[in-house]
């Protein structure tokens, strides 16, 4: 018997319709309703489909998968392609681009004697024992101590 575990017990699950958020569906309205204010204003005719597609693409990209929205992970994947062309040929039109837009190019260059080079040999880290803090602040995060029982009942 297996047990599901939700990744997010902090966030409420939201009522909207056929799956997608009121919180979307609001940004989609409002999105839709000043896109189709605008047009309206400069091409009438055209104002009430222009609206209702924006709409549409609203609810669309704002769709989340592991917590990210569409748009954003196609802006990470149209750049990272980007970085990809210019690592691979530097001197195209791409690698100009990426080389005015100041995209850190040598980020795409992964040296293996670098990335995998072991610990030095006079580190001394025991990590048997280990707390995680509930409420992170900038300095806390993972910590290795010896004796997480001591150090939390002298707080």
């Amino acid at each position: 018997m297996a047990a599901d575990f939700k990744s997010h017990v902090l966030l409420r699950d939201e009522k909207g319709l056929f799956g997608i958020p009121f919180k979307r569906l609001l940004l989609a309205g409002v999105g839709g309703g000043m896109t189709y204010t605008i047009f309206n204003l400069a091409v009438p005719g055209w104002s009430i489909p222009v609206a209702v597609i924006t709409a549409l693409l609203m609810v669309i990209l704002t769709g989340l998968r592991g917590g990210i929205p569409l748009w954003s992970r196609l802006i990470y994947r149209l750049r990272g392609s980007l970085l990809l062309i210019a690592a691979k040929y530097p001197r195209s039109p791409i690698g100009q681009l990426t080389e005015m837009l100041d995209m850190p190019v040598a980020l795409m260059r992964l040296d293996g004697a670098r990335v995998f080079v072991p610990p030095t040999p006079n580190m001394d880290v025991d990590l048997r024992e280990w707390i995680t803090f509930a409420h992170a602040q900038e300095t806390d995060g993972l910590v290795f101590v010896d004796a997480p029982l001591k150090e939390a009942l002298h707080e």
